[in-house]
């Protein structure tokens, strides 16, 4: 809608101003006295510029977006062995009796044991499962090994083995887990501790 001024106006009177005239018809939003005119939408060039300098900068962060899955990977890996090796600690203390995170590297499984009449055996409650470690990622164990599937043994005073623990992603970055000492439970380490040990 145009103000009454505007409607009025003629040529004559909007180049006396020293506005500049459109030799467009106006539309209905257009104020002549301010100089702008608001349309009412995007031409199909316009959309189709947009498009495709999204589609040029999807395509530039596409091949980085491709690592973070990985890495994401890693990182549940990390972690599903910290609550692991965490509830099997807890649990050696509140049952008195010794607890494994057990790894067997031929089938790329982890899982928890428990010492039950001289037998280890694999409780029988969710953490009790075996854990299957994700596609594209790796663990490196050092720490003790038994039947060929390497261990970490928790005490039910507290104490457990000394276990170094490495999770690798597919490129190649890498969590660190550790006891720094047999008090201390397994758990994430930094890139300063893990040279220290």
């Amino acid at each position: 809608m145009q103000n009454d001024e505007c409607r009025m106006m003629t040529r004559e009177k909007v180049l006396k101003r020293g506005i500049a005239f459109r030799t467009c018809r106006p539309s209905s939003f257009c104020i002549l006295h301010s100089s702008f005119c608001i349309r009412r939408g995007f031409t199909l060039l316009e959309l189709i510029a947009v498009m495709m300098v999204l589609a040029i900068l999807l395509a530039m962060v596409a091949p980085s977006l491709g690592g973070f899955g990985a890495g994401r990977k890693a990182d549940e890996a990390a972690a599903n062995l910290v609550s692991l090796a965490r509830w099997a600690r807890d649990q050696a203390v509140a049952e008195g009796r010794p607890y494994r995170v057990n790894f067997d590297a031929a089938n790329r499984v982890y899982y928890v044991t428990a010492a039950v009449g001289g037998a280890w055996q694999s409780p029988p409650v969710e953490f009790g499962r075996p854990f299957t470690l994700p596609d594209n990622v790796a663990i490196e164990w050092k720490g003790p090994q038994e039947g060929g599937a390497y261990y970490a043994e928790f005490y039910p005073t507290g104490r457990c083995e000394p276990v170094q623990i490495k999770v690798i992603a597919q490129d190649g970055q890498w969590i660190h887990l550790a006891c720094l000492s047999a008090a201390e439970p397994l758990k994430v380490v930094t890139p300063q501790e893990a040279a220290s040990l």
